[in-house]
């Protein structure tokens, strides 16, 4: 191709070939005009909408949002909203329920061993981070993951198998990681060089640990390298975190430092909403001064009993056979029918897309360093656990997933639609359904790909290969 020379002006003189390339032409310039950092931010919601099929219904243009997805209306022109999905690897892989509803952002299978849900991981948050940080496109950190609620330490995103990321919950600790020693550009020489001299003392101690960490990890075998891996990632994290805001970082003097959440008993329900607004303004922050890429959230683990503040008036449900009650997502899914039933769904479902169109917000109205909007270059996937439809009476019903992409993703993507996927109306997906969950799949290798990892065709061990072309403009 290179030694062609074809100009587009030569292109476009002969008509037929012009019709045939103008859409590779377009993506062509798009990705030319684009200077910003490509970023995704994957979110989690646990469990699932039980008795209803979200988030839309309707043709490819013509569509309605369901009533519990409304908070995202005024975003419609931004988003790719998905109906009848399904875990990634259902119908090919081994597990069910919690154990594989909660994999869905690797593409493995999922079990359970009577305290802990299973995976064989990484996660796609995880596999993109450290490419970027192999490619030194990473910023401080390769990739962060923070959630509301309280986590037991399962959940969808998994450094390697069995080693789920425990998220933080606390947006303060969350500041403190990222921003603590995020400062802008001195203004002058002699600020300058104060703060070389500073950088020079903590590297020196820096170059110190991180010289005994790598010993250690020589020392070490595959197992106990693969646990301290996380480790000397911090230390590299701290390392690069000396310099976010003087050369090596080119966004800090144009992005603006959130304040410091402050102290405060972040897991108490009653405190949810100030939670959730700190996270969104720090991911705002985070990806506008380009400290990581990567930005993985859930609003709880796996089967979480996550709740929300009492004036929302989530009825509490009576004693599960899962042997959990109250006004809590999870023991409501274990439920008959009921309008209760039904109101606590809605509740918890409906906050989510609060949440989440909040995020939109938030995307759409910070710039970053090249005066775009963040959301032209961030692509945003929500996913569910689990899913439902109105007649279901499965509690852990694998299909029927609602999924929502926002961000044209650099002109890549064609937004303001709806598609409907392969999965059935049904409950809990074996090896009779292979399709089912094989678009979800190939949604991640589609994100994957637009992070620049453009080799990787496939996905986990589910065997899918290629992206979703439905996506693609």
């Amino acid at each position: 191709m290179s030694r062609m020379r074809v100009s587009r002006r030569q292109i476009l003189q002969n008509t037929a070939l012009a019709t045939l390339l103008s859409p590779v032409l377009r993506k062509m310039e798009a990705q030319a005009a684009a200077t910003s950092p490509r970023r995704v931010i994957l979110i989690f919601s646990p469990n699932g909408p039980m008795v209803a099929a979200g988030p839309a219904t309707g043709s490819e243009s013509a569509f309605t949002l369901h009533d519990w997805w409304k908070p995202l209306e005024r975003h419609r022109a931004d988003g790719i909203f998905m109906s009848h999905m399904a875990s990634t690897g259902v119908g090919v892989l081994a597990g069910g329920g919690h154990g594989i509803g909660g994999q869905v952002f690797d593409g493995y299978g999922g079990g359970y061993n009577g305290n802990q849900y299973l995976t064989q991981g990484p996660s796609i948050d995880q596999v993109i981070g450290r490419r970027l940080e192999a490619e030194n496109r990473a910023g401080i950190r390769r990739s962060v993951v923070w959630g509301s609620g309280v986590s037991d330490g399962n959940g969808p995103y998994v450094a390697s198998p069995g080693r789920h990321i425990r998220p933080e919950v606390d947006p303060s600790k969350a500041w403190n990681d990222i921003f603590s020693g995020f400062v802008a550009p001195a203004a002058n020489d002699a600020a300058m060089k104060r703060a070389a001299a500073l950088r020079a003392r903590d590297q020196s101690v820096l170059d110190l640990v991180n010289a005994n960490c790598a010993a250690v990890k020589s020392a070490l075998g595959t197992e106990g390298s693969r646990l301290l891996d996380d480790h000397c990632t911090t230390l590299r994290s701290f390392e690069r975190n000396l310099v976010a805001g003087l050369a090596g970082n080119p966004a800090a003097e144009k992005c603006a430092k959130p304040a410091n959440p402050g102290s405060m008993i972040w897991t108490d329900p009653e405190n949810v909403d100030l939670q959730m607004s700190k996270f969104i303004e720090l991911m705002g922050a985070t990806l506008a001064c380009e400290l990581s890429h990567v930005i993985a959230f859930q609003f709880g683990s796996q089967g979480a009993r996550n709740r929300l503040a009492a004036s929302y008036g989530v009825p509490s449900s009576p004693t599960a056979d899962s042997g959990d009650s109250g006004p809590a997502h999870h023991p409501w899914t274990h439920q008959g029918n009921s309008e209760a039933r039904v109101t606590a769904m809605r509740l918890f479902q409906t906050w989510y897309s609060t949440q989440v169109a909040a995020l939109i917000d938030k995307l759409k109205n910070t710039v970053d360093a090249y005066g775009k909007p963040l959301l032209d270059s961030t692509l945003v996937v929500w996913a569910s656990e689990l899913g439902g439809n109105e007649k279901n009476r499965d509690s852990h019903q694998n299909g029927s997933l609602p999924v929502v992409v926002f961000g044209k993703g650099q002109g890549l993507f064609r937004t303001g639609r709806y598609i409907r996927g392969k999965s059935p109306d049904t409950g809990r997906l074996g090896a009779g359904y292979p399709e089912a969950g094989r678009d979800m799949g190939r949604l991640l290798i589609s994100v994957m790909q637009y992070m620049g990892l453009s080799d990787i065709n496939t996905v986990g061990s589910t065997g899918v290969t290629g992206p979703l072309m439905s996506l693609y403009a």
